[in-house]
């Protein structure tokens, strides 16, 4: 009995011995488990962040990139809009610009709204009527010269109506219509050359500007142009020279 006894505790403690290793094994392993996975969800976060930042590297380089493009394509369409320029271009421009500031910066005396109007004939003498500003015609400009010379025609002509309401209605009343027509030209014509290549003045136009000549010759004795050191061909030249040369000009 007391063997019996023995027997049965020695089996007792046999069973809870293995009972309690297996448990502590069981509790090893779950530890190594989790610090495997935790390690893991570092190295993947770490990964994760690391590529984030790769990605937002790659936004600033692709963006520094695009922005020095652009840089680039404007320093080279300056680059090619002066490489344009002739010095009769230049010459011409500047005289353009330099008439342009002198008319915003001058008070409305009778003496401005007359050499307004003077300023405003030469600049129709020089588009249409083969005259010259600082020696040059319109047709020596280069494309890009021409664009030019229209868009500061344009504004001049827009400056001088800001400070003389409706001032082109007194400078002729042979032609007035035809100076309306003309300033219609030079704003198309600042915007796209070939309008203003294709669209020439009309005869009517055009002779109604020679036909009041002799008018305009006699306003304008008196009054100095904006545009310096400018003599008009057209108050300068005889009706049939004038005539002739438009003539060659529309049939060209």
């Amino acid at each position: 009995m007391k063997k019996l006894i023995v027997i049965l505790g020695l089996l007792i403690t046999l069973v809870a011995g293995i009972f309690i290793g297996l448990s502590i094994n069981n509790m090893v392993r779950n530890k190594k488990n989790n610090l495997y996975n935790n390690s893991n969800t570092k190295v993947d976060n770490e990964i994760i962040g690391t590529t984030n930042i790769e990605k937002s590297e790659e936004k600033v380089i692709e963006a520094k990139v695009e922005t020095n493009n652009k840089e680039n394509t404007k320093k080279e369409e300056t680059k090619e809009t002066v490489v344009k320029l002739s010095d009769k271009d230049k010459s011409v421009i500047d005289t353009l610009s330099n008439t342009l500031n002198d008319i915003k910066n001058s008070e409305v005396t009778e003496d401005f709204k007359s050499g307004a109007k003077k300023t405003f004939i030469d600049i129709v003498d020089f588009l249409f009527y083969n005259g010259t500003i600082k020696g040059v015609t319109f047709d020596e400009l280069t494309e890009t010269g021409k664009t030019k010379a229209l868009e500061l025609a344009n504004k001049i002509d827009e400056a001088i109506e800001a400070k003389v309401p409706n001032y082109k209605e007194t400078i002729s009343d042979k032609a007035t219509n035809a100076f309306k027509a003309v300033s219609s030209l030079i704003k198309k014509g600042s915007s796209n050359l070939n309008d203003f290549l294709k669209e020439k003045l009309t005869e009517e136009h055009y002779n109604a500007i020679v036909d009041s000549k002799e008018d305009l010759a006699n306003y304008s004795k008196s009054a100095i142009s904006f545009i310096k050191d400018n003599g008009s061909k057209l108050l300068n030249t005889a009706k049939d020279k004038l005539s002739a040369w438009y003539n060659k000009y529309k049939n060209s």
